[in-house]
């Protein structure tokens, strides 16, 4: 199965006083580091839709933004459909749709790409279920066609803001349960503080003072 993944990072991160997640740092690394870490195991081809600094990724990682900015992640989805669509490359069987704010991922990207690759034809992609039953359509790994075509029902202006539940409501996902911990994201400090996530940026000040 050829996989391409888009990873978003683009929100305002307005719970954490608009710290940027994507270079919040675990284990030495930055969220956006352990996200494309994860989805560059099994993709061919990785994007990252966001405002991210260009030392944050290697030159092998394309970079775009959602147009307009900030218009939430069903229109950065699309933003990143479009640029792996239109880099030069075969189209793929799959795309990986990553959020940057989960350290853990990588234990359950495997298992999507296993899930996706014996499940039936009709299914339309594997998505990660946490245990309170919630999903997780940014730790998702849908059917490039299928994507596609639940992108289509709307235009540039209808993106703006839509929910990523709205833009998969008529696909048949099969639902994966997520290792432990796998999909635990970062929404405020106190999240940061139980998955160990840290600013380098106000560790640098303090140190400095």
């Amino acid at each position: 199965m050829l996989i391409d993944a888009a990873v978003l990072a683009g929100g305002r991160s307005t719970r954490l006083g608009s710290v940027a997640k994507a270079t919040l740092h675990v284990r030495g690394r930055s969220l956006l580091e352990h996200a494309l870490s994860a989805a560059s195991s099994v993709a061919r081809t990785c994007v990252v839709v966001g405002p991210v600094e260009p030392g944050l990724v290697s030159s092998a990682v394309f970079v775009t933004r959602e147009d307009p900015p900030f218009s939430g992640p069903a229109a950065a989805v699309a933003a990143g459909v479009h640029h792996l669509s239109t880099n030069g490359t075969s189209a793929s069987d799959a795309i990986l749709v990553l959020a940057c704010d989960m350290p853990g991922i990588a234990a359950q990207v495997p298992a999507l790409v296993d899930a996706l690759t014996t499940a039936p034809s009709d299914v339309d992609g594997v998505i990660s279920v946490d245990a309170t039953g919630h999903r997780q359509p940014l730790a998702c790994l849908y059917r490039r066609r299928a994507l596609i075509s639940a992108l289509s029902r709307f235009d540039a202006d209808s993106l703006d803001g839509l929910s990523m539940r709205k833009l998969i409501e008529p696909l048949n996902l099969m639902s994966l349960v997520a290792v432990p911990g796998a999909t635990d994201d970062v929404d405020t400090w106190e999240d940061a503080a139980r998955l160990g996530a840290t600013d380098p940026t106000a560790e640098t000040e303090e140190a400095a003072q």
